[in-house]
């Protein structure tokens, strides 16, 4: 089973967001996810090189509101994908600014949803999502229709 990385440029601003991430964290720390904090000192284009340099034979994706949004249920499959493949998958959620309109970022992307939040918030929801697939794929009752 592959590997899942979710990368986070900086530390949570706010206690109540340091709690939600490291609660998702905690319980996701069996199922083949791992949270990577980066420096938040890093500029954009450092940032990316290192991403670049740590996903060597992985696929990156980064978390950006103008990427394609999914329901839940996508997500799961994305997830069943994901975890039955070959190649750890590096899910990285961009500096304050986001990733820009860089031409050399050339990665898939992924958004959580028209709305604008934080990069605090958008580490939760992505690792709650990624917890509620882990549940759905157990058959646990934690996902509701």
């Amino acid at each position: 089973m592959a590997r899942i990385n979710v990368h986070l440029h900086g530390k949570a601003r706010e206690g109540a967001y340091t709690t939600l991430i490291e609660t998702y964290s905690t319980r996701l720390s069996g199922r083949g996810v791992n949270l990577i904090r980066h420096s938040g000192k890093l500029k954009l284009n450092e940032y990316f090189s290192k991403l670049e340099k740590e996903v060597a034979g992985g696929k990156l994706i980064l978390l950006d509101e103008n990427g394609p949004s999914i329901t839940t249920e996508r997500f799961v499959k994305r997830w069943n994908e994901w975890r039955g493949g070959s190649e750890t998958i590096h899910l990285a959620i961009g500096p304050v600014d986001g990733w820009g309109e860089n031409p050399e970022i050339m990665h898939e992307k992924l958004s959580l949803g028209p709305l604008t939040m934080t990069y605090e918030m958008a580490a939760v929801v992505l690792l709650e999502q990624l917890y509620r697939s882990s549940e759905i794929e157990r058959g646990s009752s934690y996902h509701r229709k």
